[in-house]
């Protein structure tokens, strides 16, 4: 296989992938929308199984949910900065090795 050819086709799935779970996504608020609209709370059943939500689970949302900060030209009216009575508690940053004694 060409060496150009393997990572654009590893682009390509990864894009397709993401697709299929945005779609997923989809289904999943058409059915909590028809489930709103219904007052008996019926509505018809998702067409796919526990396992196609697990699969596309880890795709929807491979970008990250970290929200951009838009740039502000001056603080706002009233607004008050942050004041915290606590000061919060370091973290220990140690390795805790799991594996057994050595026993030589």
């Amino acid at each position: 296989m060409k060496p150009f050819l393997r990572p654009l086709l590893l682009v390509a799935a990864l894009l397709f992938s993401q697709h299929a779970a945005m779609l997923h996504g989809l289904a999943h608020a058409e059915q909590e929308i028809a489930l709103a609209s219904q007052h008996g709370g019926k509505a018809p059943a998702l067409k796919h199984g526990s396992d196609v939500c697990a699969a596309f689970g880890a795709l929807a949302y491979a970008l990250g949910n970290a929200a951009t900060a838009l740039p502000t030209t001056g603080e706002l009216a009233g607004a008050q900065a942050a004041n915290f009575d606590a000061v919060p508690a370091v973290t220990r940053i140690a390795f805790d090795s799991r594996a057994p004694p050595l026993s030589a």
